[in-house]
């Protein structure tokens, strides 16, 4: 059905006169009532009909303009539930569902709130399953256009529903997982940076939405709703993760000891058994990533460190066969680097990571070479500024005993590192040879040379910390006449830098 069809049958004189049943009221005669009934279906079917699964976005505002939705949510508020069928429901939940901003911004002028949350005590599952989606799904309009730091700005108009305790009394049903979990998830977005008072509340709902993040049975044959739900968990502990009290309860005690001793467990037995350790460890350390990435909470990671979580990522840099080891392990151990204060640098380096990161740097997979490089040069950055100006970098015996030099100078020389890899090669060399002569020439040609040629890099990290890099090399003799070699002088420190990669 191509967009003109849509257009004839869907003409403004129809729309008037879907607009003037649904208004009509049904406390008249059996008959009379019945038949007004079975109109209202009719012409609701015919909307659904032409609108699911279609991005029409000129029709839907019209439909929107012509008054129909009003007289929905009219009907939500006022009827009896339980003469609201499905079908009521169907056009707004098609009207909600993959369309854009614009249009779920346009529907929630409309103050769809009340209606909705009203339908989530109706008997029929289905139709609350609908209704929290439909809530969700308008929801995200608020979410997308905000920033994400902002709590969110539908929560007033849904708790002056009761919507907070309504959409949690039917996650606390239990009879339908699709709409318990979308329960959840909803409950998560709006606690966008806000803390959930509720203990109980707070504890039950971060509870399902961390298992969500290993769910792979969304009834069982739906990879796409799997892969959905997932991903929706994925920003919900973003998101809620934003408040302080929110995020102690999803990386509590028990939480950090039941990490440490998955990532404890060797992968041993059968194929099967092997593949549900990886996948458990993965779904560890991404809870861990997502609660931890961009949050300047330094106890968090102190307490992190302290549980033997980081002792055990490393022996698992370490040991573990090199093929498994993904993405999520090396993002997980860089997120704890950044960002992160000095104290925390210092204790990563007192867990001995260099051998592990150093065997990361060597993989075939450049993200996590990419985190690894990254990762080292945070925890080199602290170790300079607390080096005295004539003593060499504290951390370069231990990056040397595992043949780290040579490992990150070719880094540099890979074919598929990208300049962000090589330039950040370049910069932990040049902070590792702090007042130290760089003996092998053709290394401290190459190593010089490149750092100047990024002292105006347009971004500002890799300029700064080449500034820094190069008055490290130039403590020593021998590199500083490198240095000056053709006059070049290291220009100062731009203010307010940043000492993360």
């Amino acid at each position: 059905m191509n967009a003109a069809n849509r257009s004839e049958i869907l003409n403004e004189y129809e729309l008037k006169r879907i607009e003037y049943d649904l208004k009509q009221p049904i406390e008249r005669t059996q008959e009379q009532q019945k038949e007004i009934l079975q109109k209202q279906e009719t012409d609701l079917l015919l909307l659904s009909s032409v609108i699911e699964g279609r991005n029409d976005i000129e029709l839907i505002k019209r439909i929107i303009s012509s008054g129909i939705v009003e007289s929905f949510l009219l009907i939500f508020t006022k009827r009896d539930l339980n003469s609201i069928t499905r079908t009521y429901l169907s056009p707004l939940f098609d009207l909600t569902n993959n369309s854009s901003d614009e249009v779920k911004l346009l529907i929630a002028e409309k103050k769809p709130y009340p209606g909705l949350i009203r339908l989530l005590e109706h008997t029929n599952n289905n139709i609350a399953g609908d209704a929290i989606v439909s809530i969700f799904n308008i929801q995200l309009s608020g979410t997308n256009t905000t920033k994400e730091s902002d709590p969110h700005p539908h929560y007033e108009s849904i708790q002056e529903s009761d919507g907070i305790k309504k959409i949690f009394a039917l996650f606390q049903k239990n009879k339908s997982k699709y709409s318990r979990d979308r329960s959840a998830i909803s409950l998560g977005y709006l606690f966008r940076a806000r803390e959930i008072t509720d203990p109980i509340m707070r504890q039950e709902i971060i509870n399902h939405i961390k298992s969500l993040l290993n769910d792979d049975d969304d009834d069982g044959d739906d990879d796409d709703s799997d892969a959905w739900v997932k991903e929706t968990a994925k920003n919900a502990l973003k998101y809620l993760a934003q408040n302080d009290t929110n995020r102690s309860e999803i990386l509590n005690e028990q939480e950090l000891k039941k990490i440490e001793q998955d990532l404890k467990q060797p992968i041993e037995g059968t194929q099967e058994q092997q593949k549900n350790i990886t996948q458990r460890q993965e779904t560890d350390l991404l809870l861990l990533s997502l609660i931890l990435e961009g949050q300047n909470d330094n106890e968090l990671r102190k307490r992190i460190i302290s549980s033997g979580i980081v002792e055990n990522l490393l022996f698992i840099f370490t040991n573990k066969d090199q093929n498994p080891i993904t993405l999520t392990y090396s993002n997980t151990f860089y997120d704890l680097t950044n960002p992160s204060s000095d104290e925390v640098c210092l204790l990563l380096a007192e867990q001995k990571p260099f051998p592990g990161l150093i065997r990361l740097i060597v993989l075939n997979n450049i993200n996590v070479v990419t985190d690894a490089i990254n990762s080292i040069v945070n925890i080199l950055n602290y170790g300079t500024t607390s080096t005295p100006e004539s003593d060499p970098h504290p951390h370069f015996e231990a990056i040397q005993e595992c043949d780290g030099i040579k490992k990150i100078f070719a880094l540099f020389h890979r074919d598929d590192a990208s300049k962000d890899n090589k330039d950040t090669a370049m910069i932990c060399l040049g902070y590792l040879f702090h007042a130290q002569e760089i003996t092998d020439e053709v290394m401290r040609h190459e190593i010089i040379s490149h750092l100047k040629t990024l002292i105006n890099d347009p971004d500002s990290w890799t300029q700064n910390n080449v500034k820094d890099a190069l008055k490290d090399l130039a403590l020593n003799a021998v590199n500083k006449a490198e240095i000056e070699a053709d006059g070049f002088t290291i220009p100062d420190q731009e203010e307010d830098g940043e000492d993360e990669q």
